[in-house]
């Protein structure tokens, strides 16, 4: 499994069209084979601050979601409202 956290700091004048790409990247990232999982969180302490958290079952899965007409619509849709964004990959490994 590979989990990805998507931090993004969104320009609050642009906080409504954020959402609303947000919703469509979730929503067809949630459909994808391979998504495990695929969450948008607000801080509660930092207005317009974000993550996205995703789970995938692998480096494929994620291969395949980067192809996506919703992620490259997402990227480049996104470009201009972000203030910040930093992107966090990790992969779990399980003991047997």
């Amino acid at each position: 499994m590979v989990i990805i956290h998507a931090y993004l700091v969104v320009n609050p004048k642009h906080r409504e069209q954020f959402l609303q790409l947000a919703r469509h990247i979730t929503s067809g990232s949630q459909a994808e084979e391979g998504n495990i999982s695929y969450r948008l969180y607000e801080d509660a302490e930092r207005s317009d601050a974000f993550v996205i958290v995703e789970k995938w079952k692998d480096h494929q899965a994620i291969a395949h979601h980067n192809q996506t007409d919703h992620f490259k619509s997402f990227i480049r849709d996104v470009k201009g409202l972000l203030e910040e964004e930093q992107v966090e990959v990790y992969d779990v490994v399980t003991n047997p």
